[in-house]
């Protein structure tokens, strides 16, 4: 069976080929009420039904398995994620993070939910949590000094920092923010790592004196730094991953 998702080459051009199939594929999941487990069309069917090439829908749904909310099962299908919740959460976000905002907005969206899991993290800390963000810190900094830092040595800091919050559903939003901007992540700490491990730095310092106001002045400095790999990202088609 052919589901009819609607065709992506009528969407404005300023979006990739594989991004519009993405989108077309994330409504299918809304509007078709998926649930887990539930077989995707396969990748000959959506390639037919858009009139777009299969490795576009292959790179739409790599996409789409990066955020969790699909499973490739090699070899035999493409099912929706155990996950359901995760899985709706990121389509939301990165619906977000493809049609709606401009840089500036991207920047406010990105350091008010992560000043906002920092702070939490910072009342449901314990010593462990600190004892592994330090550790967290540390590797990236010893990645950085070695010339092999790449966006999972920063991704995997904050990633320590939600797990910090003891929060699913904050865990949850705050990995699935973070995976949406892997890339530009990337480029930034590419072009700016010294400024990258100040910022982790001065993040993590604030955390272990449970200095909430130095939290969220390090991350809006960050994020302001970070901002920068939005005009980057059209100069350089080499990602860090």
């Amino acid at each position: 069976m052919i589901f009819v998702i609607g065709n992506p080459m009528q969407q404005p051009q300023r979006k990739s080929l594989s991004r519009q199939v993405m989108e077309s594929i994330e409504k299918l999941i809304l509007e078709k009420d998926l649930k887990p487990g539930d077989v995707l069309p396969t990748e000959t069917q959506i390639s037919e039904t858009l009139q777009v090439s299969k490795s576009s829908v292959r790179e739409a749904v790599k996409m789409l398995e990066a955020l969790g909310v699909v499973e490739i099962r090699r070899g035999l299908c493409t099912v929706i994620s155990a996950n359901p919740e995760q899985g709706y959460l990121n389509v939301m976000l990165s619906h977000l993070y493809l049609n709606s905002g401009n840089e500036e907005e991207l920047q406010v969206f990105r350091r008010t939910v992560e000043s906002a899991y920092t702070t939490l993290a910072i009342d449901t800390a314990t010593e462990q949590d600190l004892a592994a963000i330090q550790a967290s810190l540390a590797a990236f900094r010893e990645k950085k000094r070695s010339g092999e830092l790449t966006v999972d040595d920063d991704l995997a800091f904050h990633s320590q920092i939600l797990q910090a919050t003891h929060n699913s559903f904050m865990i949850s939003l705050g990995g699935a923010l973070n995976e949406l901007f892997r890339e530009t992540i990337g480029i930034s700490i590419r072009y700016n790592p010294e400024i990258a491990l100040e910022d982790h730095e001065k993040i993590c310092a604030a955390i272990l004196a449970r200095d909430k106001d130095a939290a969220v002045a390090a991350i809006w400095e960050s994020a302001r730094q970070w901002a920068t790999a939005f005009r980057l990202r059209g100069q350089d088609g080499n990602l860090v991953t």
